[in-house]
């Protein structure tokens, strides 16, 4: 059984407080989202980013994994709960909900 949980971008997320915070949004998004991305296909999902983005940024990430044996829908969970530690980690927890 595959397992999927998408994740919208957060617009409030990109909207930086001050003008000094602009360039970190248009330049070092992009790089941690990527990352991100790197890290959950090294865990073995497949990740899916939607052609539509918003500063660099894919409007929504679908991430993928595929599970077999009784306990599949237990793994829901770890999916959202990898996703956020991972984000979490490059501290972009915000970027998508």
């Amino acid at each position: 059984m595959k397992l999927h949980q998408q994740f919208d971008l957060n617009l409030k997320a990109l909207k930086p407080d001050n003008v000094n915070e602009i360039p970190k949004v248009i330049n070092e998004l992009p790089v941690l989202v990527e990352k991100l991305v790197k890290d959950l296909l090294r865990e073995g999902y497949i990740v899916i980013e939607s052609s539509a983005r918003y500063m660099g940024v894919p409007q929504s990430i679908t991430i993928i994994k595929d599970f077999t044996g009784p306990f599949v829908l237990n793994f829901s969970s770890k999916v959202i709960e990898d996703f956020r530690a991972f984000s979490r980690k490059l501290g972009v927890e915000n970027l998508f909900e």
